[in-house]
């Protein structure tokens, strides 16, 4: 059981109002374009403050396309599914979803498909909506969840995004649980996606040694990064409790 198990609060019973109020507190860190964001699964009292902190990179943009990717709950013969629902609602409103994308991604590889085997009202999806609410003007959504952290499925995923959102105006969020992290280990992720180590991102995820569970949309994240050039910002805070994971991939400023 992870930290944030034990805490009652979700952002689900958040208002816009404090929401808002949480955004406001913070000022954008990023200072060019950012395509990839890297968050905690879930939004909860104890890293609210951090996913505002992380959000207000992005406020203020535009996005056609935000595309969530987060670990599916077990096991499933379909490792690429993604639901079927036309919109997804939250207190703040409807989200549609672009089926035309889905139907995209479907016919790019054979282990996407269309399956709501992975619904529930615990997807990631469900947190992070409220946030995008709250900080982009309009959008429409795609949901994909993960199954297995396999190389070849995480690199099959990696790809498909890649080369379908290239020259899209998209934003990806990958979504997992580093509640058992520490800055350190942040730090070494961080060190490993700019360097773009995949063998070693790999091992470092799929061992447990940097205290990320559900981590197959970050490792999938890090290839994307690189495929488009971008550069990873990862939130290392400067205390041992536990923590979140919170960061960002911007587009590389034309003097690196």
């Amino acid at each position: 059981m992870t930290f944030d198990s034990f805490l009652p609060m979700s952002i689900p019973s958040y208002s816009r109002e404090q929401i808002l109020a949480g955004l406001d507190k913070h000022s954008r860190q990023a200072d060019n374009r950012v395509r990839v964001l890297y968050a905690g699964r879930y939004i909860k009292d104890f890293n609210f403050d951090a996913m505002c902190r992380l959000y207000t990179n992005i406020r203020g943009e535009h996005y056609d396309d935000v595309i969530i990717i987060e670990a599916f709950p077990g096991e499933h013969p379909h490792l690429l599914p993604m639901v079927s629902v036309p919109s997804f609602s939250t207190p703040l409103g409807e989200v549609p979803v672009n089926d035309a994308l889905r139907n995209d991604f479907c016919d790019e590889d054979d282990d996407f498909f269309i399956d709501d085997a992975g619904y529930t009202d615990d997807m990631a999806v469900h947190n992070h909506l409220m946030m995008l609410q709250c900080t982009l003007d309009s959008f429409r959504l795609l949901s994909i969840q993960i199954v297995h952290a396999q190389s070849s499925i995480v690199r099959e995923l990696a790809n498909a995004v890649s080369e379908l959102m290239r020259d899209r105006n998209a934003l990806v969020i990958a979504c997992a649980d580093a509640s058992s992290s520490t800055p350190a280990q942040l730090q070494k992720l961080q060190d490993y996606i700019n360097g773009n180590s995949f063998s070693r991102i790999k091992n470092y995820l799929n061992t447990g040694d940097a205290g990320i569970s559900g981590s197959a949309p970050v490792s999938a994240a890090s290839m994307i990064a690189a495929e488009w050039e971008l550069e990873t910002h990862l939130h290392i805070p400067d205390t041992e409790k536990p923590v979140c994971l919170a960061g960002y991939a911007q587009l590389k400023s034309r003097s690196n």
